[in-house]
């Protein structure tokens, strides 16, 4: 099995698989719920404040957590697409409760080594790809048919969006967004807060809040921390 933290419902089976609230009720949340229904969890509840009171996919959305009794009966995962938003939301709700449970959601599909690591609060989307010896930090995102290859480096709150390929060696730094379709040579580094946009070719490593696209990409702008990744 892939070696993770030890509040991943892999470390010993279903015993570990609590019932799952989600934050927040947009659409990442949609596929962070079928990620984890994949992988064994009950869905039991969003957090959403604005949408408190209606549903998604049949699930009640609830305002905040004061709603929800015997907290620690539960699991939880951020559904968060931007990388930075996602930090921060993360730090704000353990800044109130500390202990909450944040396993990593892998869905059924994906292929993961065994000599992988995957930290808490990670997202697998389907048919991705984690190779051997790689690291993939606390709430990264691999989207969908995503892949990193052997002895990759994902830090922290970084992502993967879908169709999205590294070689080997390669490392991604804090909060840094790779883009769809966007290819990494083996062996680069590419920095925190940068972007690797659509269908791009990284030949060469990408310094720190940088926006970079193209076949071979090349740095387009400087990149503002805060600066929204879709766009």
């Amino acid at each position: 099995m892939p070696k993770v933290q030890d509040s991943n419902p892999w470390v010993s089976g279903a015993n570990r698989l609590r019932p799952l609230v989600i934050f927040v009720a947009g659409g990442h949340a949609v596929s962070v719920a079928n990620v984890a229904l994949s992988a064994g969890y009950q869905v039991r509840y969003f957090i959403d404040k604005e949408k408190s009171g209606s549903e998604l996919l049949g699930y009640r959305i609830i305002g905040d957590l004061n709603q929800l009794a015997g907290i620690e009966a539960f699991s939880f995962a951020i559904a968060v697409g931007d990388n930075a938003m996602r930090e921060r939301m993360h730090k704000e709700i353990i800044a109130k409760r500390e202990n909450l449970h944040f396993p990593a959601l892998v869905h059924s599909t994906a292929v993961v080594s065994c000599f992988s690591e995957i930290m808490d609060g990670v997202v697998v989307m389907p048919k991705a790809v984690i190779g051997p010896n790689s690291k993939v930090g606390k709430f990264c995102v691999i989207n969908t048919q995503a892949s990193i290859d052997h002895d990759c480096v994902m830090f922290d709150y970084s992502s993967l969006a879908p169709g999205a390929l590294t070689g080997g060696n390669v490392q991604i730094g804090l909060r840094s967004a790779i883009s769809i379709g966007a290819i990494i040579k083996n062996g680069l580094k590419v920095g925190d807060d940068s972007i690797l946009g659509a269908n791009s070719y990284l030949n060469k490593d990408l310094p720190n809040n940088q926006v970079a696209y193209g076949t071979p990409a090349k740095i387009i702008r400087l990149r503002n921390i805060g600066d929204p990744y879709l766009k």
